[in-house]
């Protein structure tokens, strides 16, 4: 029989930094995210999907209720597709939104729908969905500290 070493305790991680603006927005997001992102690197694959998938959900909720603030509670209390298909106008964000919530349901549900996807893929949708608030929320800052000046 032989023995071998697979790891040593105590483990540290290295959190993944998101841009500050996303950090403001949703700081529940990262931490959640990042919680995953430990889970994952300590291989409990069966707990990283999962939570990889409620970061996801922080993220889109928070951006939406930060566009539609009088909507908040409503939107806190709706799940997350219909959220993503009802709120969400960017009509990119929605297809990225709406793929990386199909691969966190195939990480809490019985039965895999896609098959030739994994957590990788789950977490480079919301990447995407990252970036795009990230380039949505500066973009909104450059148009309020630069208005178009009157001819």
């Amino acid at each position: 029989m032989e023995f071998g070493l697979n790891g040593l305790l105590p483990y540290t991680h290295e959190n993944t930094k998101f841009p500050e603006s996303v950090e403001k927005l949703s700081p529940k997001f990262c931490e959640i995210y990042n919680e995953a992102a430990w889970a994952e690197s300590l291989k409990l694959l069966n707990v990283a999907g999962p939570g990889y998938r409620k970061a996801l959900e922080f993220l889109v909720k928070d951006n939406v209720c930060a566009e539609e603030p009088g909507e908040t509670e409503k939107i806190i209390k709706m799940a997350l597709q219909n959220v993503i298909q009802n709120k969400i106008q960017d009509r990119k964000l929605k297809a990225c939104a709406e793929r990386a919530a199909w691969l966190g349901n195939d990480e809490t549900h019985y039965l895999r729908i896609w098959l030739d996807k994994d957590i990788e893929d789950e977490k480079r949708l919301i990447k995407l969905c990252v970036n795009w608030i990230e380039s949505h929320l500066l973009m909104k800052e450059y148009e309020k500290s630069m208005p178009p000046k009157k001819p």
